[in-house]
């Protein structure tokens, strides 16, 4: 009976994730990786769990995707003097991860790993998704997309989000609260419907060698037209926020009541208590 319950529950929640457009991740299911090599000058030897992945990745190289297990991995990498960074990586069921070894702020200091989560939900048809991320030795700093600036006083290993209409959109990083000159780009970047463009600024601002890293990924797109208003029975409508998810009043209720036929099935299995 309890395993009967089970298996009707678990397909409800399928069914509500199946709603949203993506597919509900599985301990089993690994996670993707990439290596972005962010130190300009020279190359580095990359390796997963001691196993070498690149044996000379040179700067701006982008390795992967590389199939993970969910969990605690090791990441290094060991340039052409014999110096290594080991880093301690973390990865979740089905999800997209760029780990990024980049100089510091202090560029005195060794290279270091920064691992960023690819936001990889729906855009709506027409638009893409522009993330930049610092990854210079530079002050924090003001990142502006076509001279409008979209995140203040960001710092080494930050980075911000924006879904705009496709296109080419000139990217460049001032000096925070100023308006320039500028310690990197512009850039003109293209922006793909149904695209995750990422940038990462890398190189010292100080002795000019500021460059940049982009990757593009695909993502799911939603075509239909979502209305702002859904009636939900009475009271007032609801009402979908700019760049909301695809799922009006019928999905989330199946998703809530899968919820509810869970918990209160397995407390009548359980009794009291």
């Amino acid at each position: 009976m309890r395993a009967h319950f089970e298996m009707v529950a678990a397909g409800l929640l399928a069914t509500g994730w199946a709603l949203l457009g993506v597919p509900p991740a599985t301990a089993a299911e690994p996670a993707e990786v990439y290596l972005v090599q962010g130190v300009e000058g020279g190359v580095w030897s990359l390796s997963l769990d001691d196993e070498e992945i690149a044996a000379d990745a040179a700067e701006k190289e982008i390795v992967g995707p590389l199939a993970l297990m969910p969990g605690s991995h090791t990441v290094s990498a060991v340039d052409a003097d014999g110096a290594q960074v080991t880093a301690d990586l973390r990865v979740a069921a089905g999800e997209s991860v760029d780990v990024v070894l980049h100089r510091p702020v202090d560029p005195t200091d060794d290279p270091l790993f920064t691992s960023f989560v690819n936001d990889l939900s729906p855009v709506r048809a027409g638009t893409g998704r522009l993330v930049v991320a610092h990854t210079a030795v530079a002050p924090p700093a003001d990142i502006r997309v076509d001279g409008e600036v979209l995140l203040a006083d960001v710092a080494s290993a930050e980075e911000i989000s924006t879904t705009v209409p496709t296109g080419v959109y000139p990217v460049d990083i001032v000096p925070a609260s100023t308006d320039g000159p500028t310690v990197m780009g512009p850039v003109d970047l293209t922006v793909q419907g149904g695209r995750l463009t990422r940038v990462f600024a890398i190189g010292v601002a100080s002795e000019g060698s500021m460059d940049a890293v982009v990757q593009v990924l695909r993502v799911p797109v939603v075509d239909a037209v979502v209305p702002r208003d859904v009636p939900a029975g009475e009271g007032p409508p609801r009402t979908s926020e700019p760049w909301g998810s695809p799922v009006g009043a019928p999905g989330l209720l199946l998703i809530g009541a899968a919820a509810v036929l869970a918990v209160v099935g397995l407390r009548n299995l359980r009794g009291p208590g």
